[in-house]
Formats: structure tokens, C-alpha cells, sequence
């Protein structure tokens, strides 16, 4: 009677290992199923991404990038050239220019408006002009 409780013992420890075995694939199968799962939804993000890209591709070409650089470094070349005008550091030439142009600019016959006769309104404190 001993022998045989002690075969069904030993059967239950191999069935409880056996259980055990099974219970730790089921937990390995189901943890590579959810990180299966994540990894799915990783590559449509990055599906939905590359769409949006290409979305945004489609409206902004590589020669409108180009010209819009081109026309902010020409921006910025002519605003350093305005700063180094207003900070005074014009060479002899530059003067030179400058004066040659203005001369040029003074000794040109300009016809002016005539001037009105008429007396200006007075203005009185409070009102607005019409």
C-alpha cells in the first residue's frame, strides 16, 4: 500500500511539473503576444507617419525649400548690409557714391506741385477735422 501511495505521489508531482511547464509557456506565449501586439501598433504609427510625410512632401517640394532659403539668406545679406550702412561703416567710395548720387539727384529739374492760396482752416481745441 505504501508503494502504491507513493507512486501516485510521484505521478502527482509529475503532473503538478507538467502543469507548471504548460503555465509557463501559456505566460511566454502571452507575453510575446502582447509585445507582439505593441510592435504592431509601433509599425502603423510609423505607417501613419510616413504617410504624413509623404502628405506633406506632395505640398512642399525641395525647389520651394530652396527658393525660400535663397530668399532668406538674400534677406538676411540685405539687412546686414542696411546694419553696416546704420552703424557708419561706409568706406571712402561708398561716401563718394552717396554724395555723386545725391548731387545727381539735387540737380535735376523736379516740377513741384503749386502751392494752395487759400488760408488754412483754424483748428479749434476738441474737434475733429472733417
Amino acid at each position: 500500500k505504501a508503494m502504491l501511495l507513493l507512486k501516485k505521489k510521484r505521478y502527482q508531482e509529475q503532473l503538478l511539473d507538467k502543469t507548471e511547464n504548460q503555465i509557463s509557456n501559456l505566460e511566454r506565449m502571452v507575453q510575446d503576444i502582447e509585445f507582439t501586439q505593441i510592435e504592431m501598433k509601433v509599425i502603423e504609427g510609423l505607417k501613419i507617419g510616413n504617410e504624413c510625410l509623404n502628405k506633406m512632401h506632395q505640398v512642399m517640394s525641395i525647389e520651394e525649400v530652396e527658393r525660400i532659403i535663397g530668399e532668406t539668406q538674400d534677406a538676411v545679406e540685405y539687412q546686414r548690409q542696411i546694419d553696416e550702412i546704420l552703424a557708419g561703416s561706409l568706406t571712402e567710395e561708398d561716401e563718394e557714391a552717396i554724395l555723386e548720387e545725391l548731387n545727381t539727384i539735387t540737380q535735376e529739374q523736379v516740377e513741384l506741385p503749386e502751392v494752395p492760396s487759400e488760408p488754412l482752416p483754424e483748428k479749434t481745441p476738441g474737434t475733429l477735422p472733417l
